[in-house]
């Protein structure tokens, strides 16, 4: 069985406030074992050009000897838990080395393999910027969301005043789920709700097929929606909160 899964679903957000605004559409993303890189063969290149490409310079992935351990010792930077089994990544690969994640999440495990920490990647476009929150993973399991303060800058019609909510399904070899909302910090219900939903399917030669859904290799289908739901959002007269 191949420790690296493509994942095919729904992406979904929902914008209560101060405009309602809302969209879900098709998506896929790849699930890897960080350590286990050099086992995906000919279906992604790992730092080589290729159809499908995975780049460890954009990951907590070191670039000469591609691994998990790098998200290991962030996560123990943060938190005092066993890291110490597999480093799952949930991300976009690049596509003919275009690439673009507006969040990855990493999934750290115990020795036991239990879960143990996940890692919420968080970038931002056109900067290029990447933050990192570290959460302990029995905070995101639970059935109510867990709460972090916002301290990165994402999206232009969102202040940085504001609480994310977020918990998870953690992957198990069929799905995988991920939620992320956030509230104004004098509020208590959220002013804006996404989440992604996948079902996961183990690596093969027909892999590739989920990253090229509809007229668009799947990169080009998530940059293009950030830029036209922005649009969308102005046109319908949300405050524009700049870069701090």
């Amino acid at each position: 069985m191949s420790p690296h899964y493509a994942g095919r679903g729904t992406v979904w957000h929902q914008r209560h406030a101060p405009k309602v605004h809302g969209f879900t559409y098709r998506t896929a993303m790849a699930l890897l074992d960080l350590d286990q890189l050099d086992q995906l063969g000919q279906v992604l290149k790992v730092n080589k050009r290729g159809l499908l490409s995975f780049r460890s310079t954009r990951h907590l992935c070191d670039d000469a000897i591609p691994s998990g351990q790098v998200a290991r010792d962030c996560a123990s930077n943060e938190l005092d838990h066993d890291v110490s089994g597999r480093v799952l990544l949930l991300t976009n690969p690049h596509i003919l080395g275009v690439g673009f994640n507006p969040l990855s999440v990493y999934f750290l495990h115990t020795q036991d393999q239990q879960p143990s920490v996940c890692i919420f990647e968080v970038s931002n476009t056109p900067w290029e910027e990447i933050y990192r929150y570290v959460v302990p993973a029995e905070s995101v399991l639970g059935t109510t969301p867990f709460e972090f303060q916002k301290t990165f800058h994402v999206s232009p019609f969102n202040p940085m005043d504001q609480v994310y909510q977020a918990n998870v399904t953690w992957p198990d070899g069929d799905q995988v789920r991920v939620y992320l909302g956030l509230r104004n910090a004098d509020e208590q219900a959220p002013m804006f709700e996404s989440s992604v939903t996948l079902t996961l399917t183990p690596f093969n030669d027909e892999s590739r097929r989920p990253f090229f859904i509809g007229p668009w290799p799947q990169t080009f289908v998530v940059l293009s929606g950030i830029y036209r739901e922005a649009f969308a959002l102005w046109r319908k007269g949300l405050k524009y909160y700049p870069h701090p």
